[in-house]
Formats: C-alpha cells, sequence, structure tokens
C-alpha cells in the first residue's frame, strides 16, 4: 500500500515537472512572455533529457511503468501544459487598434479639420502603455512632398495609461490650416497627409520606433 502511494506521488510529480518545463520553455522561448537569460536555452535543451532519463530509472528501470505509458503520461502532460500556457497568453497579450480619422475627406481652403485619434484595447484585460509625453499623442502633418507643415505641442513626461478591456482612450484635434513653420505662408490646395504617433518612454517623440503611428490623408481644394 505504501509502495503504491509512493509510486502514484512520484507519477504526480513527474507530470508536475513536465508541466512546469513546457509551460515556462513556451513562455521563455516561443511566446517571447517572458526576457530569458543568456544560459536559459542550453538548461532548457538539457533539462528534457535529463528528465526523461531520471523517470526511465524511475518508473521503467523498476518495471512500475511500460514504456508506453510513461510516454503517453509525458505525452499528456505536456499537451495540457501548451493548452494552459497558450490561453494564458491569449489573455494576457495586448490588442490595440490605433487609428487617426477626420470628419471629412475633402475641406476648403481655410476650413477647420477635426481630427480624431484613438487607440483601443481588444484583449482581454486592462493594458497599459507609456509615452514620453503627456497627451500622449503627437499629431504631425505634412504634403507629399514630404513637407511637414503642423504639428501639435508636446510636454515631455513620462506617463504611464491604462486603458480597460473594449474601452479607448480618444483625443480630439483641430488644424486650422495654418503652417506652423511658416505662418505668413498660406496653405496650398493639395493631399495631405495627417501622422498620429504615441511615442514610447524615450525622449525623442519622433523618432521612436516601439510606438504606436497611423496615417490618414485629406484633400484640401480651393473651391
Amino acid at each position: 500500500m505504501a509502495q503504491k502511494t509512493k509510486f502514484k506521488s512520484y507519477t504526480l510529480l513527474f507530470s508536475i515537472v513536465v508541466f512546469i518545463v513546457t509551460s515556462v520553455g513556451l513562455a521563455f522561448l516561443y511566446y517571447k512572455m517572458l526576457d530569458p537569460p543568456f544560459w536559459f536555452t542550453f538548461a532548457y535543451i538539457a533539462a528534457y533529457p535529463l528528465l526523461i532519463i531520471l523517470a526511465y530509472d524511475l518508473f521503467v528501470g523498476g518495471s512500475k511503468l511500460s514504456r508506453k505509458k510513461l510516454f503517453l503520461l509525458f505525452l499528456g502532460a505536456s499537451i495540457i501544459s501548451a493548452i494552459v500556457t497558450h490561453s494564458v497568453w491569449i489573455v494576457v497579450t495586448p490588442r490595440w487598434a490605433f487609428s487617426v480619422t477626420t470628419d471629412k475627406n475633402t475641406y476648403r481652403l481655410g476650413e477647420s479639420v477635426q481630427i480624431t485619434v484613438s487607440i483601443e484595447n481588444r484583449g482581454f484585460i486592462a493594458h497599459s502603455f507609456k509615452s514620453s509625453i503627456s497627451d500622449p499623442i503627437v499629431i504631425f502633418i505634412r504634403t507629399s512632398f514630404l513637407t511637414y507643415v503642423w504639428y501639435t505641442p508636446y510636454h515631455y513626461n513620462i506617463t504611464e495609461f491604462t486603458v480597460f478591456p473594449n474601452q479607448r482612450l480618444e483625443r480630439t484635434f483641430v488644424w486650422n490650416q495654418t503652417n506652423i513653420y511658416h505662418p505668413e505662408k498660406e496653405i496650398e490646395p493639395a493631399t495631405y497627409y495627417i501622422g498620429a504617433h504615441i511615442p514610447g518612454s524615450s525622449f525623442e517623440p519622433f523618432i521612436d520606433y516601439e510606438s504606436f503611428r497611423a496615417w490618414a490623408s485629406i484633400n484640401i481644394t480651393s473651391t
């Protein structure tokens, strides 16, 4: 009776170890949920053979479990671990939708342009992001010749924003068709491109490739 209980305990312990090793490996190496140390890959590669050798000596060597049953036990624990890890990854992974829109596609010269920027959390839990500015959105407008004509004022202040599931953070801006770089120059009829940008926690809001970006275009006509 004691040996049977001990065997069940070893079987449960083996299943738990396989579950943990599999889930940790997937989290570190496949889903990138964690940032592993440099030695982790080598340790992980060595862990499975050692685990199988120990299990073989413990179960098969003592004729307590056949090779087929040991393999099925190992496979079952690994599959359950993979399913659980994948489910956790789905739940905790951020899913953002970032967009910039205008109230119209075409404007007359001198007409105000209303710009709306939103970032929506389409994930299952609340997620946060950091911006190097307090708003946290920067809007900039340029022509098709890469000539910038306008941008929104910003203030450096690393700020963290939290958005709950199926909720959005929204900002509205108005461009009155002025050229911020050359106030004396009038805006000419043309196609203009509106860029929306949420910089990360660096100190350069226009050069940060880890941030959210979105574009829209409008036409300005003389009539």
